[in-house]
């Protein structure tokens, strides 16, 4: 198995197409095989990947480590978007592995979540202080163990194994389909499977937090499709975009309060005062049912048939 990617090279590749892409009409994204293409969208977010993991050996910050959740999570949109050119079955694990990775830098924002909710329960639910302390020294713990099982992961070897892997597979397809043709095919399917899921939760007379979650998860993909394949679909998108960002801003108020409560619950165990504990749980289930509310409200807005 060969794990020659030049990451500075792609960089110099990518920097060369915008320069190129400004000053010469004759230049677009969707004039290059399919193969090139992967690589000039995939390399910047691997690069991200790369400094972000380097910074964990010096620190454990919860907001880098935020920033890898991220990154990881469109990481997981585009080898999705990619998956029927690739080997389908070791696309499948590479995007469990990211995903796997995201939720390990996840759980300190989580805690964070969590004391920024409780901390504003404070002015009503005056209890609630204890809550708020244990949570914010698991916090600290939550940060440097994270930190430490994404070093351990090796995720480097893991992006530059998955680069090479799927580049190697692009190269040896005769692909027909112009870059422009099989990124709409990939966004209307990814469009089709945000509105049948939600469709669904709008029929049910309780949305269960595992549906919620994966709503979230199909809007956050769309939302990275559109974004990385922007160059190459019609300007109209950008409304969809913009219509996207305010559900998935309301769906992320909601994931944080289903977190929370998940955190409070886990955490509470270790507190004598079973009172906090219980009143923490009712307000945040008293968030959650408005929150709720408020996030279907958006998806039944979302304009789709992209």
């Amino acid at each position: 198995m060969t794990l020659n990617f030049d990451l500075t090279a792609v960089r110099n590749t990518v920097h060369n197409t915008l320069r190129t892409s400004s000053s010469s009409a004759g230049f677009s994204l969707r004039d290059q095989p399919v193969a090139d293409a992967f690589v000039v969208l995939t390399a910047p977010l691997a690069s991200d990947a790369f400094h972000q993991t380097e910074q964990m050996a010096e620190r454990s910050d919860a907001a880098v480590l935020d920033g890898l959740r991220l990154t990881l999570d469109r990481l997981r949109a585009l080898w999705w978007a990619f998956e029927p050119l690739l080997d389908e079955k070791e696309a499948r694990i590479v995007r469990k592995r990211f995903k796997r990775l995201a939720e390990i830098a996840g759980e300190p924002h989580e805690l964070d979540a969590a004391c920024d909710l409780l901390s504003r329960a404070r002015k009503t639910c005056s209890r609630v202080g204890p809550v708020v302390r244990t949570l914010k020294g698991e916090r600290r713990e939550a940060s440097m163990a994270s930190c430490v099982s994404i070093r351990k992961a090796n995720v480097d070897l893991l992006l530059r194994r998955a680069l090479a892997d799927a580049r190697r597979r692009l190269e040896a397809r005769t692909e027909d389909r112009t870059l422009e043709e099989f990124a709409r095919q990939r966004v209307s399917l990814a469009d089709e499977t945000l509105s049948k899921k939600e469709q669904r939760a709008t029929r049910m007379k309780h949305v269960d937090a595992k549906t919620l979650r994966s709503i979230e998860e199909a809007a956050n993909k769309l939302h990275c499709l559109l974004e990385l394949f922007a160059p190459v679909l019609e300007r109209g998108h950008r409304h969809a975009i913009d219509h996207l960002a305010d559900a998935q801003a309301a769906l992320g108020q909601l994931g944080d309060v289903l977190a929370s409560e998940a955190v409070v619950r886990r955490f509470g165990s270790s507190l004598d005062d079973k009172h906090a504990v219980d009143q923490a749980v009712r307000w945040l289930g008293k968030e959650r049912r408005g929150q709720s509310r408020a996030a279907l409200k958006r998806l039944r807005a979302l304009p789709h048939g992209l």
